[in-house]
C-alpha cells in the first residue's frame, strides 16, 4: 500500500499521519515541543521541529512501513514566524514565533510611514508587531550581526523542515499572507518596502503554490529521517489553510472554528473582510480565493492555565496525559488530569454562574490589538468555587470566539439556522464543546480525531499531485464524506442565559481598557 505522509507543526507539538489512496488514516503520532518564553517573547528552536518530524518518520519505518511506500511528503505549520537561516539552511538564532509582539515599535513606524490604507491596498491586511516584516526590522536593528549572517528568512515552521528535507527555500501564499510584506494580488514580495527600509528582498523565499513540489528528499535528510532519497516533498500550506481544508471548508461562506494553543474562526471567501478589528485575509490554495480569519491568541493555552490554577491535584498515572482511552495494547489508564478537571467543572451550575472572564492572558490581537491586555475575572463572591471559576474561563474563550464569528461572517444567517464545524485539540473536552454550542446558539459538529484534521488537509493537497484525485477539492470532499462527527446541540434553557452573559462580556474590555 502507498501513503502520503502529512505533518502538522504546531506550537506545542508536531503531529504526523499516513494517508492511503482510499483515504484511510493510520499511524497517527504526536511529539511535544518546547517553547522558549521570556515575558511575552516567544521563541522555538527550528531544529526541534525537524527532529520531531524525524522521530515520527523513524517510528513509522521501525513499525514496518517501507520508506518506498511514501509517495509524497507534505506539511502544515504555524505561520507568521521569523526564521533566519544561514547558507547551509541552519538556524541563525531561535525562531521568533507568531505570538511574539516584540516588534510593536517597528510596526508603529511602518504604519506611520506607509499608512494603513496603503498597507491594506498592498497586503489586504493590517500591520502589527506580530507579523514577520516588523520582526525583520527588529532583528536588523537589535541583532544586526544575526541579520547580516542570514541567507534567507522563512515564514512558517514547515518551511524550515521542507528546506532541511530538500535543500530549497520556499513558502506558500497562505503563510506569506501573514508576513506583512506580501502583495496579495500578485502573491509576491513588496520589494519597494524592503528597499525603503534597507532590507534585502533577496533574503525572502520564493512564494510557491501549496500543492507544488519544492524538491525531493536529499541523501543527508534521508539518513536522518528514514525517508527514501528522492521522495517528493510539496511546499505545503500554513496551518490556517490546512485546518480550513481539513474542516472541509472551500465553498464561499462555509465557516468553522479551530481551538489549538491559540484559535480562530474562519470562512472561505472571494472578497476581503474588514481588517480593522485584527482579522486577516489569507490567500487560499488557488488564485483569487481567500480565507477570512479572525484569530485569538488565547484558546487552549487558557485551558492549560485554568487546569493548573483551578484543577484537582495531579492524578497518579494520568497527570498531564492526553484524555482518551487506554494505551494501544495496554490496560485502562488512570483518570487523566484533564478528565478530572472536566469532572470538577461539571459540578458548577452553569445556569447560575455569573462569573465573567476576559481570556487575554497573552494580550490579544482580535477584536482588540492590545499586547498589554490581561486575563481578568469579574463577579467573584464568597460562594464562588474553583469549578465556577474554571467554567468561567472556558466560557470566556467561547465568548471570544463568538466575537470572532461576528467579525468574519457579519452577514451570515441567524445563529439558530447555523451549524459550525469545530476542530483542534481543544475539542477533546466535551464540556467545552457543549459550552460552545450553548453560547453560539447552534449545533457544533466535531469530526472524529479533530486534532489531526490540519494534517489531513495538508494531505489533500498531495492527492492531486500524485494523481489520486482530480484536484484538492475532490480530495477534501472525499475526506469528509464518511467522516464520523459528534454533534453538540445547544441547551434551550441555557441559550437565553448566555445571551445575557454575552452582552455583559462585551462590556468587559471597554470598561477595563484604561487599566491595561
Amino acid at each position: 500500500m502507498k501513503y502520503i505522509a502529512a505533518f502538522d507543526i504546531g506550537t506545542t507539538n508536531v503531529k504526523g499521519i499516513l494517508v492511503s489512496q482510499d483515504m484511510g488514516v493510520r499511524a497517527e503520532r504526536d511529539v511535544p515541543l518546547r517553547i522558549l518564553q521570556s515575558g511575552q517573547r516567544m521563541e522555538q528552536h527550528p531544529d526541534d521541529w525537524y527532529a520531531a518530524v524525524a522521530d515520527i518518520s523513524r517510528h513509522w519505518f521501525s513499525a514496518g512501513i517501507a520508506p518506498e511506500a511514501i509517495v509524497s511528503v507534505t506539511f502544515s505549520g504555524q505561520m507568521q514566524d521569523c526564521i533566519p537561516v544561514d547558507g547551509r539552511l541552519r538556524p541563525i538564532r531561535p525562531a521568533i514565533l507568531y505570538s511574539d509582539g516584540r516588534a510593536s515599535a517597528e510596526s508603529d513606524r511602518l504604519r506611520a510611514d506607509i499608512g494603513d490604507e496603503e498597507i491594506f491596498r498592498v497586503t489586504g491586511n493590517h500591520m502589527d508587531g506580530t507579523l514577520t516584516f516588523p520582526k525583520l526590522l527588529w532583528l536588523r536593528e537589535h541583532e544586526p550581526d544575526a541579520y547580516e549572517r542570514t541567507a534567507g528568512f522563512l515564514i512558517s515552521a514547515k518551511d524550515y523542515v521542507v528546506a532541511r528535507l530538500t535543500g530549497e527555500l520556499a513558502t506558500d501564499p497562505t503563510a506569506a499572507s501573514t508576513s506583512g510584506c506580501m502583495a496579495i494580488a500578485t502573491r509576491d514580495w513588496a520589494g519597494a518596502w524592503f528597499e525603503r527600509y534597507g532590507l534585502d528582498p533577496g533574503k525572502m523565499p520564493p512564494v510557491r503554490p501549496s500543492d507544488e513540489q519544492v524538491g525531493v528528499v536529499v541523501p543527508e535528510a534521508a539518513a536522518f529521517t528514514g525517508f527514501a532519497p528522492g521522495t517528493p516533498v510539496l511546499c505545503g500550506i500554513g496551518d490556517a489553510g490546512a485546518a480550513t481544508l481539513g474542516a472541509g471548508i472551500y465553498r464561499e461562506g462555509d465557516l468553522y472554528a479551530y481551538i489549538g494553543t491559540t484559535g480562530w474562526v474562519a470562512a472561505a471567501a472571494s472578497a476581503f473582510v474588514d481588517v480593522s478589528s485584527g482579522a486577516f485575509n489569507l490567500s487560499y490554495v488557488k488564485p483569487k480565493s481567500y480565507i477570512a480569519i479572525a484569530p485569538v491568541l488565547n484558546a487552549g493555552n487558557v485551558m492549560e492555565w485554568a487546569l493548573a490554577a483551578f484543577g484537582p491535584a495531579a492524578v497518579p498515572g494520568g497527570a498531564g496525559a492526553e484524555a482518551g482511552g487506554p494505551e494501544p495494547g495496554g490496560t485502562e489508564t488512570a483518570e487523566t488530569a484533564y478528565e478530572a478537571f472536566e469532572r470538577l467543572l461539571r459540578t458548577s451550575d452553569r445556569s447560575a454562574n455569573e462569573l465573567l472572564f476576559l481570556p487575554y492572558l497573552n494580550g490579544e490581537r482580535c477584536p482588540v490589538q492590545k499586547g498589554r491586555a490581561s486575563g481578568s475575572m469579574i463577579g467573584l463572591r464568597p460562594t464562588s468555587t474553583k469549578a465556577d471559576m474554571g467554567v468561567a474561563v472556558l466560557e470566556g474563550v467561547a465568548f471570544a470566539l463568538r466575537q470572532m464569528m461576528e467579525v468574519v461572517a457579519p452577514a451570515a444567517p441567524a445563529p439558530s439556522g447555523r451549524r459550525m464545524t469545530m476542530i483542534g485539540g481543544g475539542t477533546k473536552s466535551r464540556l467545552w464543546c457543549q459550552i460552545m454550542a450553548d453560547i453560539f446558539g447552534f449545533e457544533i459538529a466535531v469530526p472524529g480525531e479533530a486534532q489531526y484534521l490540519p494534517s489531513a488537509g495538508a494531505a489533500a493537497l498531495a492527492f492531486a499531485a500524485v494523481g489520486w484525485t482530480g484536484d484538492y477539492r475532490e480530495a477534501v470532499d472525499r475526506l469528509g464524506r464518511d467522516r464520523q462527527e459528534e454533534i453538540f446541540v445547544p441547551d434551550p434553557e441555557l441559550i437565553a442565559h448566555y445571551e445575557r452573559k454575552y452582552e455583559r462580556y462585551k462590556l468587559l474590555y471597554p470598561a477595563l481598557e484604561a487599566l491595561f
